[in-house]
């Protein structure tokens, strides 16, 4: 396919780029399972009051085949464990153990040094996190950080990496900042961007029809991803039928306490558009594409909207089936040894496939292990950085790449539909096109004393 121009406007800023989907879905979610690090952490402080509980599920632990007298290689793992963002914590932490398993061969070392992973709570808090940040890096001695959820956390943590001058490999957010104005040479990452996503997202409007619509709910975030879109859209080619215009976003905008969509959703089926692009954040989801399929949208035209993790799919998304939407990853999708290997051993352990942010932390402990090999088993930030920003390898979604320059992780995404919302093994999606990570790839952001990284 061709590689389409991406426009980005300075709207983008206004994002919400926390590690959430567009859409919201009930939260009557059941209880996450996750592992316990192989090293007790220390005692959790008065603002991260929660810890793994006794009852959770546990990944074995990997017994080291490490040198006696070997100094081993710390590893902070950063989660939202009681956080808003709390659903994530233990694909964040499951995944990355997993990471280590596999990118170690049941080693769990090194040349020579054992892998000690501590994980510890931020609450989805940025002052939370960098506490427990500089509580790992000061008291725990850590070489890395990993993780975190939220971007705001993701943000400070990043500041601290570079006070230290400690790797942090962030994931699973996909803060476009950590990578643009907020740059800096200490940070990598293995989630995609925010602007990556946004790309891809221009590509799947193409593939629906030069002429579309938006709904969005009345809120910051409806109305600042309605901006984003409506920018993309307009560059690659297509119009709005309706409202065509930078103020108006060629959206309906539809107050979030709503409860009869039909009068404005009577425009969309009126409108002629091939396509409808559906942001929602907040109440409502559910009754909205109820009313969506009602009034017969589904039927007439093409539905876009934003996914999440398995289980929100599978408790809120039932009149969302025929929807396409952008993900970054789901393990029926890829098809390689890794992906094989991931998606049989975490449901082995945990009798569930592996969900949507399981991928990019067990990409984050391949990216670790394969540097630190690189180093002979150097955890300096001096000695990993010129080896990280060589990087190459084969992850769960084929092949990622380390952009040098800004330390993007160039990988592919992935325009679904989704088919049902109730097959026990979550294989809910239909892929439309696998979108090459040159296809997404986004234009260097950096800014200040880093701008001239660019190129």
């Amino acid at each position: 396919m061709k590689r389409l121009v991406i426009f980005v406007l300075p709207i983008l800023a206004l994002i919400v780029i926390a590690c959430a989907t567009p859409t919201s879905a009930p939260n009557n979610l059941p209880a996450p399972t996750r592992f316990a690090p192989s090293t007790p952490t220390s005692a959790p402080t008065a603002l991260a009051t929660a810890t793994i509980t006794p009852e959770a599920t546990r990944i074995p632990t990997l017994t080291p085949s490490a040198t006696p007298d070997a100094k081993p290689i710390k590893i902070g793992v950063l989660t939202d464990q009681t956080g808003a963002l709390s659903l994530y914590a233990p694909l964040i932490e499951n995944g990355f153990a997993l990471g280590l398993e596999y990118a170690t061969d049941g080693k769990n070392n090194v040349a020579g040094r054992a892998l000690q992973v501590i994980v510890k709570d931020t609450a989805s808090k940025p002052e939370v996190g960098v506490q427990v940040a500089r509580e790992l890096i000061e008291k725990e001695n850590v070489d890395v950080l990993i993780g975190v959820p939220s971007a705001s956390v993701a943000l400070a943590i990043a500041d601290l990496a570079k006070q230290y001058r400690k790797i942090y490999i962030a994931q699973p957010t996909f803060a476009n900042d950590l990578s643009a104005k907020n740059f800096n040479p200490y940070v990598f990452r293995t989630s995609r961007t925010s602007v990556q996503d946004l790309s891809a997202s221009g590509i799947a409007f193409r593939m629906m029809g030069r002429s579309l619509i938006q709904v969005a709910s009345e809120n910051q975030m409806g109305i600042a991803q309605a901006a984003a879109y409506y920018a993309i859209v307009r560059v690659n080619g297509g119009y709005f039928v309706i409202n065509d215009n930078s103020d108006r976003r060629g959206a309906i905008l539809i107050p979030q306490e709503a409860k009869d969509f039909t009068p404005l959703l009577q425009k969309v089926v009126e409108s002629g558009a091939d396509g409808v692009i559906v942001t929602w954040a907040g109440a409502g989801f559910v009754p909205l594409f109820t009313q969506m399929q009602q009034v017969g949208i589904f039927k007439t035209m093409k539905v876009f909207t934003g996914f999440g993790d398995n289980q929100t799919i599978k408790a809120g998304y039932a009149a969302v089936v025929g929807a396409t939407g952008i993900i970054p990853y789901h393990y029926t999708l890829p098809k390689n040894s890794v992906n094989d290997w991931l998606a049989q051993k975490y449901k082995e352990k945990f009798s569930t496939p592996p969900d949507v942010y399981v991928e990019s932390s067990f990409t984050a402990a391949q990216m670790l292990v394969a540097a630190l090999k690189a180093t002979n088993g150097n955890a300096n930030a001096d000695a990993l950085i010129p080896v990280l920003e060589k990087l190459s390898f084969d992850g769960p979604k084929g092949k990622s790449t380390v952009r040098d320059y800004d330390h993007v992780l160039l990988q592919p995404l992935y325009y679904v539909k989704l088919k049902n919302n109730d097959d026990p093994d979550f294989k809910f999606f239909d892929l439309i096109y696998e979108l090459k990570s040159e296809e997404t790839a986004p234009p260097c952001f950096l800014e200040g004393e880093y701008k001239s990284r660019c190129r």
